[in-house]
C-alpha cells in the first residue's frame, strides 16, 4: 500500500472539501447500495458518508481499515486492519464488498480488484467509487491539491475494463460532481449550475464515478463430447460403362464384331 497516499487521504476526508463533496456522492452511492446489498456486507475504508451504511438494515456488517496494523487515522467502528490487495478471508465469504476510494490509494488497483473477485460469493456484488482524472476535480490536483483527495486517478473506462477481465457484469454506473471542489457555501448557487448542465452536455467529464459490478457465476455442468462418425464412402465392385446404347458392367466388356478375323 501507498502510506503517503494512505495517510492524506485520511487528512482530506475530515477536511470541508470532503464534507462537500460527499453530501453529492451521497445519493448515487445509496442509490448503488441499495440495489446491490447483501447479507453479509465488507466496507473497506472509510472514505464516504457513515449515515449510508448506517441506514441499511444489514444483519452482518464489517468494517476494514486500509493498512496492516492500526494508526492514528483509525476510525469508530473498524473490526480489523488489513491491506485489500491480500484480504484475510476466506474465498466466497461476502455477498457485497463496498470500496470507496480505495483504488486511488492503492499502488495494486487491480489486485484489489482481484481480491474483491475471490471474497465475493457467486452473483455478489462490488461496489465502487473513484475520481475521474478527465475532469474538474481531476485538474484540480495541479492548481489546488489541498482541495481534493490525493492518489492516482482512475478514468472510469479503465476501471469496467478491469472488472470485465476479471469476470464481473457491470450492472449500475453514474457520475456526478461536474463543478471543482469547494468548501464555500457561497459558492454553492454557481457549483449547482454547472451540476446542472455537466449532467446533460458532459456526461463523462464528471469528477466523481460509482461502479456496481456482480460477481458471475458459471455453471459447473459439463457437456458430453459430441461423437462424430466419418464415415467413408462405398466404392463400387464393378464400374458400369455405357457403349452406344447398351450398359454394360465389368472392367472389360466383349462385344460382337470386336475382334478382326483373319
Amino acid at each position: 500500500m501507498n502510506s503517503k497516499y494512505l495517510n492524506l487521504s485520511n487528512s482530506w476526508a475530515s477536511s470541508g472539501h470532503a464534507r462537500a463533496y460527499f453530501d453529492i456522492e451521497k445519493p448515487f452511492l445509496t442509490a448503488g447500495l441499495k440495489q446491490s446489498i447483501g447479507p453479509t456486507t465488507l466496507q473497506i475504508g472509510s472514505m464516504l458518508d457513515e449515515s449510508i451504511i448506517e441506514e441499511l438494515d444489514l444483519p452482518k456488517k464489517y468494517k476494514m481499515q486500509l493498512g496492516v496494523t492500526p494508526s492514528a487515522h483509525s476510525y469508530a467502528g473498524a473490526d480489523l486492519a488489513a491491506d485489500p490487495a491480500f484480504l484475510p478471508f476466506l474465498s466466497d465469504s461476502f455477498n457485497t464488498l463496498v470500496l470507496p476510494h480505495v483504488l486511488e490509494s492503492h499502488s495494486l488497483p487491480h489486485q484489489v480488484l482481484r481480491e474483491a473477485h475471490r471474497v465475493l460469493m457467486g452473483e455478489g456484488y462490488v461496489v465502487i467509487t473513484g475520481f475521474n482524472p478527465s475532469s474538474l476535480i481531476g485538474l484540480q490536483r495541479w492548481l489546488r491539491p489541498e482541495s481534493v483527495f490525493p492518489g492516482r486517478y482512475y478514468t472510469p473506462k479503465r476501471v469496467i475494463d478491469w472488472l470485465h477481465v476479471l469476470g464481473f457484469e457491470v450492472v449500475a454506473s453514474s457520475m456526478f460532481h461536474y463543478a471543482p471542489a469547494s468548501s464555500k457555501s457561497r459558492a454553492r448557487r454557481w457549483l449547482n449550475f454547472l451540476e446542472s448542465i455537466g449532467d446533460r452536455w458532459l456526461p463523462m467529464f464528471g469528477g466523481g464515478y460509482m461502479i456496481v459490478g456482480r460477481k458471475k457465476e458459471f455453471s459447473g455442468t459439463l457437456v458430453e463430447r459430441s461423437e462424430f462418425i466419418k464415415r467413408r464412402p462405398k466404392l463400387a465392385n464393378t464400374a458400369t460403362a455405357y457403349v452406344g446404347n447398351e450398359q454394360t458392367q465389368g472392367h472389360h466388356k466383349k462385344t460382337q464384331n470386336s475382334k478382326l478375323k483373319n
